[in-house]
C-alpha cells in the first residue's frame, strides 16, 4: 500500500534576516522591508519583487495524506499547520519525518516549497539525513512535482497552478492569492492564509489524480473512485481537523468544484467510446 502526501506552504519575509541584510537597527521594520522590494524589482526590470528563498519564512503549511489500495488513491486525513499553534523545529521535524515511506506530491515543490523547508531547517541547526539521501534526489519516486510533470521536466513552456486548475474545471485561485499572504498574517488573519493554503492542496491533490489517469497509471475506474473520495471523506476531515476559521473560508469550496467531480460520467463514457 503506497502512501501519498500532498504538501503546500505559504511564506512571508523573514523578518531576521531582512534586518540583518538592511543592516540600519534603527530603521523600523516596514521601511526596511520595502527598500527590499524596491530593489528587488528594480533588479527584474519592474516585473516581481518576489524574494529569493532564504528570505521565506513558512506560516502556514497545509497537506492531504493519501494511500494507493486496489487501484485507487484515496484520502486518508487532512493538516493544518500554523507558527501561531507550534514552534517552527517543531513543524520541521514532523514535516521530514512524515515523508519517510511516502511520496510527496507538490507544484512546483522542487523550485520552491522544499527548498525553503530545506533552508528554514539550515538557519536552524536540524538534521534530517533520510530526506537527503532519498526524497531530495532528481527523478526520485519519493517526489512527484506536478510542475515538471506537467511541462516534460521543463522542456515545454510552464503555466501557474490556477491556469492548470481552471483547465481541468477547478476553482483555481479565488478570493486570495500568494501575494496577500504577508498582508493577511500582519493582520493576523491565519485563518484566511491557512484556508488558502488548504484549497491549493485540494487542487493539487487533484490535478495529480487527472495527470494519474492521463498516463494510464490510474484506470477510468480508480480514477472515478480515488476523485470520489475526495468529494465524500474530505468535508469531515474538514470538520475534524481545522479550526472553526478555516473551515469557515472553505465553506462552499468544494460545491465550487462541482464541475470538475460532475465530470465523471462524461469523462467515464469518453473512455468508453
Amino acid at each position: 500500500m503506497r502512501r501519498y502526501v500532498a504538501l503546500d506552504l505559504e511564506t512571508v519575509p523573514d523578518e531576521e534576516l531582512v534586518s540583518a541584510v538592511d543592516g540600519e537597527p534603527s530603521r523600523p521594520y516596514a521601511d526596511k522591508l520595502g527598500r527590499l522590494l524596491a530593489a528587488r524589482k528594480a533588479q527584474s526590470g519592474g516585473r516581481s519583487d518576489f524574494l529569493p528563498l532564504p528570505y521565506h519564512r513558512p506560516v502556514v503549511a497545509c497537506a492531504i495524506e493519501g494511500v494507493e489500495r486496489d487501484g485507487a488513491l484515496l484520502v486518508a486525513d487532512v493538516s493544518c499547520w500554523t507558527d501561531r499553534r507550534e514552534p517552527e523545529e517543531r513543524f520541521l521535524a514532523r514535516a521530514f519525518a512524515g515523508l519517510q515511506g511516502r511520496t510527496l506530491v507538490t507544484f512546483h515543490g522542487r523550485g520552491f516549497d522544499l527548498p525553503v523547508l530545506e533552508l528554514r531547517a539550515l538557519k536552524l541547526g536540524l538534521s534530517f539525513p533520510a530526506w537527503f539521501s532519498a526524497g531530495r534526489q532528481a527523478g526520485s519516486e519519493a517526489h512527484q512535482d506536478l510542475f515538471d510533470l506537467l511541462t516534460a521536466g521543463g522542456s515545454t513552456p510552464a503555466a501557474p497552478l490556477d491556469l492548470y486548475a481552471k483547465l481541468v474545471g477547478l476553482p483555481g485561485k479565488e478570493s486570495v492569492a500568494g501575494k496577500d499572504v504577508s498582508l493577511l498574517y500582519a493582520q493576523g488573519a491565519l485563518d484566511r492564509i491557512a484556508g488558502y493554503c488548504m484549497t491549493d492542496v485540494v487542487q493539487t491533490w487533484l490535478l495529480f489524480l487527472r495527470y494519474r489517469l492521463l498516463e494510464g497509471s490510474l484506470t477510468p475506474s480508480g480514477y472515478t473512485l480515488s476523485v470520489a473520495s475526495c468529494r465524500e471523506d474530505l468535508p469531515a476531515l474538514f470538520a475534524a481537523r481545522l479550526d472553526p476559521a478555516a473551515r469557515a473560508y472553505l465553506s462552499g469550496f468544494l460545491d465550487r468544484c462541482a464541475r470538475f467531480f460532475d465530470d465523471l460520467p462524461a469523462l467515464q463514457l469518453r473512455q468508453a467510446l
